[in-house]
């Protein structure tokens, strides 16, 4: 044999060599590929139920007491400024947050109080709070309507009589529908990279301070 093939035999053979050693390492010091994958299932891991519950009919509620809004409403008429929210509303007060709808009979209707109210002034069942949210949020509304915005439950196909897609106020608290900010949880560091997760932990401690 040549020696340039003898050459090129010995790389080859390195090479080779090489590989074995760097396959019986991760073999040994790092799991398998597929359990960097592996979710352990425990209990129900999708939770169907509404954020804020069932719909509710649109009624006030004192403890186990339950009103119709006409039941007090009828007996006097309902400025269409602003008041303050005094007495049987002073905790919708304390949490309103709507941004620019800041007036209560941009939603409720003015006279028909069991209901909500359209642009024209015609009523909208309180059953369909979507059509009510529609007003403002046209485009939401319409992602609501495809499945891109809110939840549904039951599948993706519109035949399944099992599918059943939440309405706004299942999630969102209409008189103060944004949510509030959530901490995120520490990100699962996985690393092939030895020590580095034990070292990002030591990095992430408060830094002490100098003597």
């Amino acid at each position: 044999m040549k020696p340039a093939h003898w050459v090129e035999a010995a790389r080859i053979g390195l090479a080779c060599l090489g590989l074995v050693v760097m396959l019986a390492a991760c073999s040994s010091e790092y799991p398998a590929v597929d359990s960097l994958y592996a979710r352990e299932v425990v209990g129900d891991v999708f939770d169907i139920a509404p954020v804020r519950g069932e719909l509710k009919p649109l009624l006030h509620r004192r403890g186990t007491f339950e009103y119709k809004c006409s039941e007090c409403h009828n007996d006097f008429s309902s400025p269409r400024r602003q008041n303050e929210l005094k007495g049987e509303h002073a905790e919708i007060d304390a949490i309103f947050d709507h941004g620019m709808n800041t007036y209560c009979v941009n939603c409720h209707h003015q006279t028909d109080r069991d209901s909500f109210v359209a642009h024209d002034g015609s009523p909208i069942s309180s059953d369909k709070p979507a059509e009510l949210c529609s007003k403002c949020h046209g485009p939401t509304f319409r992602d609501w309507q495809q499945g891109v915005h809110g939840r549904q439950n039951g599948g993706w196909e519109r035949s399944n009589p099992d599918r059943k897609k939440l309405l706004c106020v299942q999630c969102h608290d209409p008189h103060r529908p944004k949510f509030a900010l959530m901490a995120p949880d520490s990100p699962t560091i996985r690393t092939r990279f030895e020590g580095a997760s034990s070292h990002l932990a030591a990095n992430s401690k408060p830094a002490q301070a100098a003597h």
